[in-house]
């Protein structure tokens, strides 16, 4: 078997946390413990080939940041093992590696020395750089100066254009307009296909279905789930919807006030044709959508769309005038 891109192994990691300052050097005097442990992570393991792509999930305070910090190499854990041969390039917290008081171009360039380029190199790379971030004639001004948009898009475009074998990015796309967020992903895509390994956390579970190999969910510290991204991912939404109680979505049927016509039902079936209201990803299914008019000579059209909690689309199909319609009701499937 060959060697992994990235590998970790029982990696634990424990804070102390003092109740006054001072407890710190009454702790070190006298010998006894003056603080409280906070275990952020307990016996973690995982592994990524090349060329793969790992996500991370978890709720807030789960330990997906530490983890990260671990494997980048900004923080050391507790007890434990990880491997992360070759370059690396990490997003951690947004803009943190960054000063202040020089310019996004200065930055950038000490940010590819950082991940071990030549002089050569960097100069080969800044052009990239300055072309991805889109950031005009803020790109000789100080950070300072960013919004915290812009300061992503530099710290994204420094990551991903200075090739490195393997990428750490957190949250790195939780900010920024969509369109560059489409962008991110696509060079996310390239990064993938020219066989970089990346390791990936973010709350959007769309994107972690989408271009992520495999997951892990974390949950206090410990693994909660690992393997295939779709399953993992399958199994902390029903985590999340049963934490909630099991609420019922609110009807996503309009009222049709303000039309002249009414959604008066919406089913969903099987590949066989048995009613469901939960598919794993890559099942087939259809949509019935039961509707009534007020006047039939007018023509009516359809918009039916899929979109995640957190608002993703994933999904949009249009009816078109020409689409059953009988008098008074009609049906669409799609």
């Amino acid at each position: 078997m060959s060697s992994p891109a990235l590998a970790f192994q029982n990696i634990s990691k424990v804070y102390r946390v003092y109740p006054r300052p001072a407890d710190r050097l009454i702790e070190v005097v006298t010998g006894r413990r003056r603080h409280e442990p906070v275990h952020a992570l307990r016996n973690v393991s995982g592994r990524l080939e090349r060329g793969e792509v790992m996500g991370l999930i978890g709720e807030n305070g789960s330990g997906k940041s530490t983890l990260l910090k671990i494997l980048a190499g900004t923080t050391p854990p507790t007890t434990g093992e990880f491997t992360v041969p070759g370059r690396v390039a990490s997003i951690l917290e947004l803009g943190a590696s960054f000063h202040p008081e020089v310019t996004g171009r200065q930055n950038a360039l000490l940010q590819a020395a950082l991940t071990g380029l030549s002089r050569a190199e960097v100069d080969a790379a800044l052009p990239e750089v300055e072309a991805f971030a889109e950031l005009g004639d803020f790109f000789e001004r100080p950070v300072k100066t960013y919004s915290s948009g812009m300061s992503m898009r530099l710290a994204f475009a420094v990551a991903t254009a200075v090739l490195p074998d393997v990428v750490i990015l957190d949250e790195a796309l939780a900010v920024g307009d969509a369109r560059f967020q489409k962008k991110c992903i696509d060079r996310i895509f390239d990064l993938k296909s020219s066989g970089r390994t990346i390791f990936f956390c973010s709350h959007a579970l769309y994107y972690i279905s989408t271009f992520c190999d495999h997951a892990v969910w974390l949950r206090d510290g410990l693994v909660a789930a690992e393997g295939d991204a779709q399953r993992v991912v399958l199994e902390y939404e029903r985590f999340l919807a049963a934490k909630d109680g099991g609420k019922e979505i609110p009807s996503a049927i309009p009222d049709g006030a303000g039309t002249h016509a009414r959604i008066l039902s919406v089913r969903l079936f099987d590949r066989d044709g048995l009613e469901r209201h939960e598919f794993a990803p890559g099942d087939a299914w259809v949509a019935e959508i039961d509707f009534a008019v007020d006047d039939a000579a007018r023509p009516v059209q359809l918009h039916l769309a899929v979109s995640t909690p957190d608002n993703i689309v994933c999904f949009t199909a249009d009816s078109r005038p020409t689409a059953r319609a009988r008098s008074r009701a009609g049906t669409v499937s799609a």
